[in-house]
């Protein structure tokens, strides 16, 4: 090979890692977009699933609140719910006194 060649190879061997070298800069900087992306997802899910166990608990008191109304079936199933709590402390104490 003459000096011709090698500078040709030379250069085209430079031009290749310039490329990769552009390349990984631009995997980089979507690799920390994604990361920043998925924390403010992650917040995001936390959030929603406090609001839905807040919204659950809310659900639970209303249908409390109209089952103590006075309608007979709404009475039946305040009975049933204070039933299955009262279950539930039992299951509590039991645990306890083990």
């Amino acid at each position: 090979m003459n000096n011709r060649e090698l500078l040709d190879k030379m250069d085209g061997l430079l031009r290749q890692a310039d490329f990769a070298e552009n390349r990984i800069a631009a995997i980089l900087t979507e690799n920390q977009d994604l990361h920043a992306r998925n924390k403010r997802l992650e917040l995001n899910l936390r959030t929603q699933k406090k609001e839905l166990d807040a919204l659950k608990e809310a659900f639970k008191t209303l249908q409390l609140q109209r089952a103590l109304s006075g309608h007979p079936d709404a009475r039946h199933q305040a009975k049933l719910k204070i039933n299955q709590f009262i279950r539930e402390i039992d299951q509590c104490l039991a645990q306890l006194q083990e």
